[in-house]
């Protein structure tokens, strides 16, 4: 096909960014959607077409064929999940599921994504194993790399990740782009105009001692403006650094390069020196840091200039990169090794199946490969120098893997397979077990002796080491097929990531309240799951807890005062330290006003309050709730309240003893909106580190079932 014949789709489109770089190596646009009235107003005016569109309610057999999809979305956290498409349906409620609708409609060859370069961690990487799980799930074979438009001809620091798919399973090579990396701003700068210069009294310069050259970014920070200092939550000798914590206070020498230009920053407070001047930087020279060609036209405020040119992508970089999308994936310029297309299949095929019982192994081989993987992210040397073994077997079956250093007779160098091919592959892909280098650098495994069942490397976990010398054993001297063990350990490790990566469902949709009745019903299934596992009595507790979140925020009754944070549900209170599972406190001297103890299917009895009677005796606490999910005994009626009026007597704390059902539910009466309980509960069961993955998944599916 020829290139000049391709076509693209302008996804998010902002002010044409992807456009500018896709249309510099000859592709034709033939759809365009953006949402910002601005945004669309520039678009217009510099390509001819208006883009407004809301790609929530876009159609995608509306849209024109075209061959590559690129988008600039917006990065948000997953929170519907669905039955039947697993991690495709896991985005639905974003804009990042209005991509993959249209990817699945239109089944273009490839795509190109970009995004900030923090998605990478974003959520704890859950947000990025997402979508890449998606995107695989929809048939594209997809990489990602964080790239900096430094490298692509323009003096701006400026990372961001850049996700490309192929529908033919073609890996893109990141490595082929052209680089162009810029260390100054100088040739880039304006030689006259307005300037907007600060004044000598109001910024301070360093020593030329003090300044250096920043060898990743090609940064060079020289001064600050002299804004006042912080003092609160500042470290005592640190305070004259305080100036330098925001980013508009900063002063860079133009013999290096500028920082991010961003988004938020509405009053373009980009200052640098260059020779003996410290100014703002204008705006066409935030334009030109972004590889927007001189005649680019401009329109309206500065301050929503500012915010268009932030929120934009660096046309170098995708020039740069759409010119080898063409070469690579519709000009025959690829060339895949073998290596790289066996893992490509092997994964293809891992993440298929269901149950890896299935697969042709016996039950001791199956166990040795969950012994592995359910290690995989403690013992990721293991896990790697295994799968590379596995994977060298099956492609070169003559040479025994167990001799993995080349200076052995008969051996060969695992270790450069696993950095050149397994690595890279393993990160790309999002194993749990993927390191940074090479699992050789591992010192248990890294001796000059072969993988044989005497092997005496000090692998920590005596199983883990057995399963592996024993697997690696089984096809050395059993003839046991490798490739069955390679979509073994693949397809286990992809459903452990997945069970790891659970998204909790946020049941309210769009323009929707969720009633009372209805939450109080989620919330009984949720506490009464039948769980596997021990651990469900926290629920309660954290229900409880999201419940005060709101009503501190809202009752007059909590005027000056402030919630603790939730404190370990596996602790007593005598070793903890607390007085019950939920505490309030005055804020002016911090003593405890308000105490909630929770109790699971154990019904409350006299012995119980007296016991909370010794723990808050010399407290000066107000009320004191024991809550339980079951009703009091009709027998213990009369001696607890004999207890309660005693303690008023004495003490004048109020013991209130009550349902935990009535007492949520009476309280989400008195919520103004009660979706922002949900909000908070969804929030404190994914945050909450005593909660495990099967109460996430019951919360899911109940949610589901509603």
């Amino acid at each position: 096909m020829n290139d000049k014949h391709l076509r693209f789709i302008d996804l998010f489109a902002g002010i044409g960014g992807f456009r500018l770089g896709f249309e510099k190596v000859g592709c034709e646009c033939v759809f365009s959607a953006e949402i910002d009235e601005h945004a669309c107003e520039m678009y217009e005016l510099n390509f001819g077409d208006n883009p407004k569109c809301d790609i929530t309610q876009l159609e995608p057999k509306d849209i024109p064929d075209f061959d590559i999809l690129c988008a600039g979305f917006p990065c948000q956290a997953f929170s519907i999940c669905g039955k039947q498409k697993g991690f495709y349906d896991k985005t639905r409620g974003t804009l990042f599921f209005d991509i993959c609708r249209i990817l699945d409609e239109k089944k273009p060859k490839a795509f190109m994504l970009e995004n900030v370069f923090n998605l990478e961690k974003h959520d704890s990487g859950k947000t990025l194993t997402v979508m890449l799980s998606a995107l695989s799930g929809l048939g594209y074979t997809v990489v990602y790399k964080v790239l900096n438009a430094r490298d692509f001809g323009v003096p701006q620091n400026r990372e961001r990740i850049v996700i490309i798919g192929n529908r033919d399973g073609y890996v893109f090579d990141y490595s082929k782009l052209k680089i162009n990396t810029i260390d100054s701003m100088k040739q880039f700068l304006d030689e006259s105009g307005e300037f907007e210069i600060l004044g000598y009294e109001t910024y301070t310069l360093l020593d030329e001692k003090e300044i250096k050259k920043q060898p990743k970014s090609g940064l060079i920070f020289c001064g600050y403006r002299n804004k006042r200092k912080r003092t609160v939550g500042v470290r005592p000798g640190t305070e004259h650094l305080s100036r330098v914590h925001k980013q508009p206070n900063r002063i860079y020498d133009a013999n290096g390069t500028h920082p991010t230009l961003a988004s938020q920053e509405s009053s373009g407070r980009y200052f640098i020196k260059n020779d003996d001047v410290v100014r703002k930087l204008t705006m066409n020279e935030c334009f030109r840091f972004m590889g927007f060609p001189e005649d680019y036209k401009k329109v309206g405020r500065n301050a929503s200039l500012y915010a268009r040119i932030g929120n934009s992508i660096c046309v170098n970089m995708v020039a740069s990169v759409a010119s080898e999308i063409v070469n690579q994936f519709f000009s025959g310029g690829i060339s895949m090794s073998k290596e790289t297309i066996f893992l490509e299949e092997m994964y293809n095929e891992a993440e298929k199946i269901k149950n890896i019982d299935n697969i042709g192994l016996d039950c001791s081989q199956v166990r040795m490969v969950k012994t592995i993987v359910d290690k995989e992210e403690t013992f990721k040397g293991v896990f790697t120098v295994l799968l590379t073994s596995l994977v060298y077997k099956c492609l070169y079956p003559e040479q025994d893997v167990r001799k993995h250093q080349a200076n052995m007779s008969g051996g060969y160098s695992g270790r450069s397979f696993d950095t050149k091919y397994v690595t890279p592959f393993m990160k790309q892909k999002r194993f749990l077990g993927a390191m940074k280098e090479s699992g050789w650098l591992t010192r248990s495994l890294e001796q000059n002796l072969p993988y044989t069942l005497d092997f005496p490397g000090k692998i920590q976990n005596k199983e883990v080491k057995n399963a592996f010398l024993n697997i690696l054993n089984d096809i050395e001297e059993k003839n046991a097929n490798p490739q069955k063990y390679v979509l073994a350990i693949m397809s286990y490790s992809i459903k452990c990531k997945n069970d790891k990566s659970v998204i909790l469902v946020n049941p309210i949709e769009k323009e929707t309240t969720i009633t009372i009745d209805e939450i109080m019903t989620l919330l009984n299934k949720h506490f009464y799951f039948n769980y596997k596992s021990r651990g469900a009595s926290i629920l309660p507790v954290v229900a409880l807890y999201s419940v005060y979140q709101c009503i501190v925020e809202e009752l007059k009754r909590f005027e000056g005062k402030s919630l603790d944070k939730l404190a370990s549900h596996n602790s007593c209170d005598k070793s903890s330290g607390e007085t019950g599972d939920i505490v309030v406190r005055k804020s002016e001297d911090n003593t405890i006003y308000e105490v909630v103890e929770v109790k699971f299917d154990i019904p409350i009895d006299s012995i119980m309050i007296d016991d909370a009677y010794k723990k808050i005796s010399e407290k000066p606490v107000q009320r004191y709730y024991l809550l339980s999910t079951v009703s009091i005994d009709e027998n213990e009626k009369s001696a607890i309240d004999k207890t309660i009026n005693k303690i008023r007597e004495e003490h004048g704390c109020q013991i209130i003893v009550n349902g935990i059902f009535p007492t949520i539910k009476y309280y989400l009466r008195l919520i103004d909106n009660t979706d922002l309980f949900i909000e908070r509960y969804v929030k404190n069961l994914n945050e909450n580190t005593e909660i495990n993955f099967e109460h996430k998944i019951a919360w899911n599916e109940i949610c589901n079932e509603k």
